[in-house]
């Protein structure tokens, strides 16, 4: 039997150091760190967008409606609602339905209806009808959310849609 003698190879390194498992777990945490931050980041983009489309949405059923009732006079800021509203479903929610509505009448319930599915579809939602900045002729369809005001919605900065209606 050949037998080697123990000083003739160096000892070497058996396994991984502490400091490497160290070193590797700070770049793994890392790494998770800017994953997470990246998913938090697209699911806030997501629900932005979320709003925006819902928005857009009540904004074209707002001026279809319009569009139905031309003599209603919807951009008067003063029937629509400036505060939160409630959750429940309010009393004229079927003011108009199986009865014969003046246009004004048909105004009320259509307001009623946009301002409470604005409220309730979007956080703290709004909707507002006014006449658009001079000299445009058009009627403005504001709906906004986050607590933007709609009578002072800057789409650039605020969180809310205007879109602009030919009556």
């Amino acid at each position: 039997m050949l037998l080697m003698p123990t000083d003739r190879f160096p000892r070497q390194q058996r396994g991984v150091g502490m400091i490497e498992v160290l070193v590797a777990l700070l770049v793994l945490s890392i790494g998770v760190l800017g994953y997470a931050g990246l998913q938090l980041r697209a699911l806030n983009s997501t629900d932005q967008a979320q709003f925006r489309t819902q928005a857009v949405a009540l904004g074209t059923e707002m001026m279809e409606r319009m569009r139905a009732n031309p003599n209603g006079d919807y951009a008067n800021a003063a029937i629509w609602p400036a505060g939160p509203l409630s959750n429940a479903v309010p009393a004229n929610w079927n003011a108009c339905v199986g009865v014969v509505c003046n246009p004004t009448g048909i105004r009320d319930w259509d307001v009623t209806q946009m301002s409470w599915h604005a409220w309730n579809n979007m956080p703290q939602g709004r909707m507002q009808v006014a006449p658009c900045p001079a000299p445009s002729p058009a009627v403005c369809v504001t709906v906004a959310w986050d607590q933007a005001d709609p009578a002072a919605c800057n789409p650039a900065a605020d969180t809310c849609v205007v879109m602009e209606f030919m009556p």
